[in-house]
């Protein structure tokens, strides 16, 4: 049975996607004109966050009016993508802002900054958080995909930003997702943890790896957990799933049983594998780390789901 993953940083998105309505050009037009509908901003992959002053607690994407984009966006920007509808109807759009266009020297002065996303997740509020992130990911697709992977011709938006279509050879390109598996490898009372190569410093996490075609998701966690350590799985279950819009994966968490505590590292991809005890684990959740042979490390944080895995299954315990 899959965990609840309303608690994990880029779920719950609370918008109706309305993806019915895409392809309707005329629905479209009305509502990026609309006098109630809101465009948020994202600036090389950072949404722009308010500056309102009389905001409490977290903090929230900067909404403009969508029908007055024209004041304060470039002459040369892309229509702006649908995120959707809210319970009353009322559309949020998307738009990217160039790297180089200067908030303080903009119509948009003191109004809003450009933010870290990974930095602004544990600072923002959720559902606003899921908004940026799929705004994140979706806007970095077009970024990457203005030509046809067919033809080589130069693509165009269609169905309100979610389809690039080919005007020479007729190819519709519709965003990816690519899916990953992360998994905690257990065996009785222990954990697997490793670190990949260039991790960052004075972290370690659950491994992880790309599904790959013709793979279920166990074939590949299994996979994944062999190349990687050379441990072997017995079983695995789903416990959790993350959108992760670095630049667009679908995490998704396992919890893995395998053979035995014997390993077998890929020096390639991993630098370091630990097991650690359920205590241990509880410990790298903690701020102070755990700490080993006089090295301090931590477990991820709350922004990842491999946080939530360790933390699973040493509530499990």
């Amino acid at each position: 049975m899959a965990q609840s993953t309303s608690f994990i940083p880029f779920t719950a998105f609370p918008l109706d996607r309305a993806s019915a309505l895409r392809r309707d050009a005329e629905k479209m037009e009305s509502l990026l004109n609309h006098p109630d509908t809101d465009l948020i901003l994202i600036q090389d992959g950072k949404p722009v966050l308010s500056l309102d002053s009389q905001t409490k607690g977290a903090r929230k994407l900067l909404r403009l009016a969508c029908a007055s984009r024209s004041a304060f966006l470039p002459k040369s920007s892309p229509e702006p993508v649908l995120m959707g509808l809210d319970l009353d109807g009322r559309a949020t759009f998307a738009a990217a802002l160039p790297a180089r266009f200067d908030l303080d020297d903009s119509p948009l002065q003191g109004l809003g900054e450009a933010e870290d996303l990974r930095m602004a997740a544990g600072i923002m509020d959720m559902s606003d958080l899921a908004i940026a992130g799929t705004a994140k990911a979706i806007l970095d697709w077009h970024s990457r995909h203005g030509f046809c992977a067919n033809c080589g011709a130069a693509t165009q938006m269609a169905e309100a930003g979610w389809k690039r279509a080919c005007p020479a050879c007729k190819t519709e390109h519709f965003p990816r997702t690519d899916p990953v598996a992360i998994m905690l490898a257990v065996k009785g009372d222990q954990c697997l943890l490793g670190r990949g190569i260039g991790f960052r410093s004075g972290y370690i996490s659950a491994l992880a790896g790309f599904i790959e075609p013709g793979e279920t998701i166990e074939e590949g966690c299994a996979r994944e957990l062999f190349e990687e350590a050379g441990v072997k799985m017995t079983k695995a279950r789903i416990v959790a799933n993350q959108p992760w819009p670095f630049p667009s994966q679908l995490m998704i968490g396992l919890i893995a049983e395998v053979e035995s505590f014997e390993l077998n590292i890929d020096t390639h991809e991993i630098s370091q594998a630990l097991w650690y005890s359920r205590d241990e684990a509880r410990q790298l959740l903690s701020e102070g780390g755990c700490t080993r042979d006089g090295v301090t490390l931590r477990a991820p944080p709350p922004i990842a789901i491999a946080h939530h895995l360790i933390r699973l299954w040493v509530e499990e315990g």
